[in-house]
């Protein structure tokens, strides 16, 4: 006994529909999935070039929608109207939500090209976006949306940290092929290391005879200012009590250059 039997037929009434042959004027891409993928124009001339004197193969029939938007076949869609086909052979696919129809035009492509990164790295965004939007959504996002993407859970878990981290010039660069999600995820990784060891570097540079991470330069600046408060005669307990101290804000102090001088030469303060 076939239990799946019904589930099935079903799924083949719904993808096994007839060839029909369709105005070329009527069909139109979707305008968010051709600028994922890129229609090569070499090909797209051979193909066309080959309908000129064979005509269109109808073994294989461009995919649609019911509103006539391709999902399957794009290059021989751009041939046909190349070749100047007035009319192509199509299958009318049902699709019961825009994320469906996006799914499955992935999984075309993905079955049927060679992607380039920046194509892979896109598709990722859009897959991740969708299942982020469905409630429904069960087990690792990265393991999943990687058997769509025919990757690892790693490259995918890579390509959501480059999504998360890479300026606007990083991902230009790995949407033109300049530069590949492999290398773009070393590229943040070491920025990320140098980023890390900045302040520790920067506490043993700066904190000199402070021994709390104030450059020279600003505590040379705060002993002028106590000791020119000092001088005015202000006690140490208000001195300690300036809110200019307090929050070790010495931009805040405005000594005036002949206060400077003067106090350093009186203290020997170079």
């Amino acid at each position: 006994m076939n239990i799946f039997g019904n589930k099935n037929k079903k799924a083949n009434d719904k993808d096994n529909a007839k060839i029909k042959l369709v105005e070329v004027s009527l069909l139109h891409f979707d305008r968010d999935f051709k600028n994922v993928f890129q229609q090569e124009n070499d090909k797209v001339a051979e193909i066309a070039n080959d309908m000129r004197l064979n005509g269109f193969d109808k073994s294989r029939p461009i995919i649609v929608t019911e509103a006539y938007i391709i999902v399957d076949g794009h290059s021989r869609f751009m041939a046909a109207k190349k070749a100047g086909l007035e009319k192509v052979p199509v299958i009318i696919k049902k699709f019961d939500s825009r994320d469906e129809t996006i799914e499955y035009e992935y999984k075309m492509q993905l079955n049927s090209r060679r992607l380039t990164d920046g194509e892979y790295f896109a598709a990722f965004l859009k897959l991740d976006e969708i299942r982020r939007s469905n409630p429904n959504a069960q087990g690792s996002s990265d393991e999943a949306i990687g058997r769509q993407l025919n990757k690892s859970a790693r490259q995918v878990c890579k390509m959501r940290e480059i999504a998360k981290k890479a300026d606007a010039a990083l991902l230009e660069k790995i949407q033109n092929g300049s530069v590949s999600i492999n290398k773009a995820y070393e590229i943040i990784k070491a920025a990320e290391a140098k980023k890390k060891a900045s302040p520790e570097e920067a506490s043993v540079t700066q904190s000199g005879n402070t021994g709390k991470g104030i450059n020279q330069d600003s505590f040379k600046l705060g002993v002028l200012f106590v000791l020119s408060e000092l001088e005015r005669g202000r006690k140490k307990g208000q001195i300690l009590k300036d809110k200019r101290i307090a929050k070790l804000d010495l931009g805040e102090l405005n000594l005036s250059e002949e206060d400077t001088a003067r106090i350093s030469q009186r203290f020997g303060i170079a």
